[in-house]
């Protein structure tokens, strides 16, 4: 009995440590899995159409949208999702974007203006609220920003106006500090927008003093 207990006390202190760690590495993993297959679907699209200039869509910025979830889909299984593993592609109510289901269970919601992209490790995540769903926990937020839609300045968008799929760095100065703490997208301070680019400067693992509690 005594034995009994000491294991039990033991696997009480040890548990929480170890599903810590799990999601740790899931979410590093997964990570570095989409923005690889993200990227190699674009490199394949360049292959077939050339430069992603060329054949980028400009469907206007978030308050005026070209495009209409129709369309954004189309250009999207054009370039992009004809070379990902993806079980389904479904509208979202609202009629500003579309959500792309993907085979390992993961997923992704694209706006009907594309160029912002938010990565959910899990289906489950998006009917989740408050702390349980939350940007940089098991949501995090990527651009496809080739060319400078309307209403974008190049200033704003220098850390991601690239023909590549990229963590989003909207307005960023470039400083580590503040990825953490600016105050709108900080990984610590703001709304988790840059705790993808905070992951992927540490060689896409979480940072030992990671804000975000997973």
């Amino acid at each position: 009995m005594i034995t009994l207990g000491i294991i039990g006390v033991v696997a009480a202190l040890t548990m929480p440590a170890l599903i810590a760690n799990h999601r740790k590495t899931e979410v590093e993993t997964k990570l570095k899995k989409i923005y690889s297959v993200m990227n190699q679907a674009i490199s394949m699209s360049v292959a077939e159409y050339g430069d992603v200039e060329t054949w980028a869509a400009d469907c206007g910025n978030s308050g005026s949208t070209t495009c209409n979830t129709d369309e954004a889909i189309e250009w999207f299984n054009t370039y992009i999702g004809k070379h990902l593993e993806i079980t389904s592609i479904e509208k979202k109510e609202d009629g500003k974007g579309f959500y792309v289901y993907l085979k390992d269970g993961s997923m992704l919601s694209i706006q009907n203006y594309i160029y912002d992209m938010v990565y959910f490790t899990n289906k489950r995540a998006t009917t989740l609220s408050g702390e349980a769903s939350k940007t940089g926990k098991n949501k995090f937020a990527f651009r496809f920003n080739p060319t400078l839609s309307t209403g974008q300045t190049a200033e704003q968008n220098k850390y991601t106006l690239k023909p590549t799929f990229e963590p989003f760095t909207w307005s960023w100065d470039g400083t580590e500090e503040d990825l953490y703490n600016n105050t709108t997208y900080g990984c610590k301070a703001g709304n988790g927008g840059y705790c993808t680019k905070l992951i992927q400067n540490n060689g896409w693992t979480i940072p030992k003093d990671y804000p975000v509690r997973l």
